[in-house]
């Protein structure tokens, strides 16, 4: 009638944290100033030509432009 149990016996181990205890964003902003440093020293010419060189040269060219169209300007 009865079987004595035979075959794997399963164990399951589970772990789990609560939310209140878990800290997902901390490796975000560990360390904030070293990781700048290290992204603008590696790529310091691709952090450089958007932000330093193309504004002064946008200045630059809306400056003549504006002088252009002031010399220009009792013509019409």
């Amino acid at each position: 009638m009865g079987k004595a149990q035979t075959g794997l016996r399963l164990k399951e181990v589970v772990y789990t944290l609560s939310p209140f205890e878990q800290n997902v964003m901390s490796g975000l902003f560990k360390d904030v100033p070293h990781k700048i440093m290290h992204h603008l020293k590696q790529n310091i010419l691709f952090d450089a030509l958007p932000f330093c060189i193309a504004p002064i040269a946008g200045i630059g060219w809306f400056c003549s432009d504006y002088l252009e169209k002031e010399k220009q300007k009792h013509r019409y």
